[in-house]
């Protein structure tokens, strides 16, 4: 008996369904909103002509032109560069570099987290290795990976060396004041 009565239950409730829904069965042919779809697409390749970055989001340059004023620059969203000073004649050139191009990584390091962000200063025009107080004062961040303490490395092109790292509301900085290569890595204790 309790097998017809859910048989009937399950009737009544199709019939509710079909009885609600009339003749409004969608089909590929007479969807609701198909006409409007093919104006919206016309209207969206005319917006898309007049302007190719509409409605996307323009990720960072992985190559900033040549700095010269204090301000915050990111680097292909990989790198922040907080330059507070620089001299008049002291120009920095930043580039996100692929990590393959470093031919070794720092002592007791199995792997990146982030990098290569690759500064050159120069001072009227000459490569300068390290940058005075006098000179400027560049600071790179980094946003932290999610239970990872990272530790900042620079690569002078012979050698690596660990940069003061801190890390302040999900962002591990460091101060930037040699021309090479900054990454991110994981820190070994």
């Amino acid at each position: 008996m309790s097998k017809v009565i859910r048989y009937i239950g399950a009737a009544i409730l199709l019939l509710g369904i079909l009885f609600l829904a009339g003749n409004q069965i969608a089909t590929a042919s007479n969807l609701p909103w198909e006409n409007s779809i093919v104006v919206e697409s016309q209207n969206a390749s005319a917006m898309l002509a007049s302007n190719q970055h509409k409605g996307t989001v323009i990720p960072p340059p992985i190559e900033l032109p040549l700095i010269t004023v204090p301000g915050s620059y990111s680097l292909g969203g990989v790198c922040t560069l907080l330059v507070a000073q620089l001299q008049p004649d002291v120009t920095l050139h930043a580039a996100l570099l692929p990590l393959n191009s470093l031919a070794k990584k720092p002592a007791n390091t199995t792997s990146y987290l982030a990098g290569d962000c690759a500064l050159k200063f120069q001072l009227s025009g000459n490569v300068l290795h390290v940058l005075t107080s006098d000179e400027g004062s560049v600071q790179i961040c980094f946003a932290q990976v999610p239970n990872i303490i990272g530790q900042i490395y620079v690569l002078d092109g012979r050698t690596w060396a660990a940069v003061t790292t801190t890390l302040t509301n999900g962002i591990e900085c460091g101060t930037a004041d040699e021309t090479g290569d900054y990454v991110l890595v994981p820190q070994s204790y």
